[in-house]
C-alpha cells in the first residue's frame, strides 16, 4: 500500500476550514490540524521515503527520540517485555513524558495495562494514507481490550489527561470508526 503514497502528488489543502483543538496545558502550540500542517511542525516524511517505500534511516536519526517513563508497561505483543520509554518524535518528548508524569501521579498506573506502540512508518488501518504513528505522533495503550471499532474500556481520566495536553482520542472518533486504543498529537488526519 505505501508505494501508491509516493507517486501522488502532495497539494497543500485548503486550511478555511481549521477548527483548532481544544485547549491543553502542555505549553506547546496547538496540535497540527491535517497533513500540511502535519509536515510543517513535523518534518516532510515523502522527502525520506525510498524507491521501494521504505524509510530512510535519516527520518529517524532527525526525528525521532526517547521520552522516559515513570513506570513501566508490558508490551501488547509480548506482555513479558516490559517497556520504560517510548520511540517518538523529539518534538513530543516532554508531551509524552509530562503525560505518563500525571497518569503516575493520579495512580492510574493499573489502568495502562500494555503499550501497544508510538513510531511505526506504515499506512493507517484500512487506509492508504501515512499513519500519524509514521511521524511518532501516537501511541496505543491497551490494544487487546480497545480494538478499533469497539467502545473499549479506556479508563475516562487517561482520556481527559491525554486530551489537556492536546492529543485527540480515537474513542471519540465521528467522521470514521473509533479506534479506542490510539490518542494523536493531531487532529483532522
Amino acid at each position: 500500500m505505501l508505494p501508491e503514497i509516493i507517486t501522488k502528488v502532495y497539494t497543500m489543502n485548503n486550511l478555511q476550514n481549521y477548527t483548532p483543538s481544544p485547549a491543553h496545558n502542555s505549553g506547546d502550540p496547538a496540535p497540527p490540524y491535517e497533513m500540511d500542517e502535519i509536515m510543517l511542525m513535523f518534518g516532510d516524511i515523502f522527502d525520506c521515503i525510498n524507491n521501494d517505500g521504505t524509510i530512510k534511516p535519516k527520518w529517524e536519526l532527525d526525528q525521532m527520540g526517547l521520552a522516559y517513563l515513570p513506570f513501566t508497561i508490558p508490551l501488547a505483543a509480548c506482555p513479558s517485555i516490559e517497556v520504560d520509554k517510548i520511540y517518538c518524535h523529539k518534538k513530543l518528548i516532554s508531551t509524552f513524558t509530562n503525560v505518563f508524569r500525571i497518569i503516575h501521579e493520579r495512580n492510574l498506573r493499573p489502568y495502562v495495562r500494555s503499550y501497544g506502540g508510538c513510531f511505526n512508518y506504515r499506512s493507517k488501518y484500512n487506509d492508504s494514507r501515512l499513519s500519524t504513528h509514521s511521524w511518532g505522533i501516537a501511541i496505543d495503550l491497551n490494544p487487546e481490550t480497545n480494538l478499533p471499532g469497539t467502545r473499549g474500556d479506556m479508563h475516562p481520566e487517561i482520556v481527559e489527561i491525554f486530551q489537556s495536553y492536546g492529543f485527540e482520542w480515537g474513542g471519540s472518533w465521528k467522521r470514521r470508526e473509533k479506534n479506542p486504543m490510539h490518542f494523536q498529537w493531531c487532529t483532522g488526519y
